[in-house]
């Protein structure tokens, strides 16, 4: 039987993450919770994820962002596929995606909260699914 997939979830909103969490452990992944990105980074050394989905606004405005370059400039972590899943743009008004703002957004996907459950497991499987 294979082994299953390790998901990281970084995100303050207790409630969300733990909705997604149910979520995911429901489909087959195996689900690890980090409030915020110093956890989130402690989670990744011990956990090893196969992919991690990223808020942007924790306790900074910018944390998901500064977390996403950070590992994507490492090597051991570069190699992690990264879906930042936010409410940045409703809150702020700015537009951001990997398309047009890869440079200082290397994440590998980028959704809106509210996000439908369907097309996130959609995303998920999508990216673990290129990494093999």
């Amino acid at each position: 039987m294979a082994e299953k997939k390790r998901i990281l979830i970084i995100d303050d909103d207790r409630d969300y993450a733990d909705a997604l969490k149910i979520v995911l452990e429901n489909n087959g992944f195996d689900v690890v919770h980090a409030p915020n990105a110093a956890e989130g980074k402690s989670a990744i050394a011990s956990s090893k994820p196969d992919l991690i989905i990223l808020d942007v606004m924790m306790e900074k405005h910018t944390d998901g962002f500064d977390l996403c370059q950070d590992l994507k400039n490492e090597e051991s972590c570069r190699m992690i596929p990264i879906i930042m899943v936010t409410a940045v743009t409703e809150k702020t008004g700015f537009k951001f995606s990997p398309q047009t703002d890869g440079e200082y957004l290397p994440a590998d996907d980028y959704v809106s909260k509210p996000v439908a459950v369907t097309e996130l497991l959609a995303r998920v499987n999508r990216l673990l699914a290129s990494r093999g």
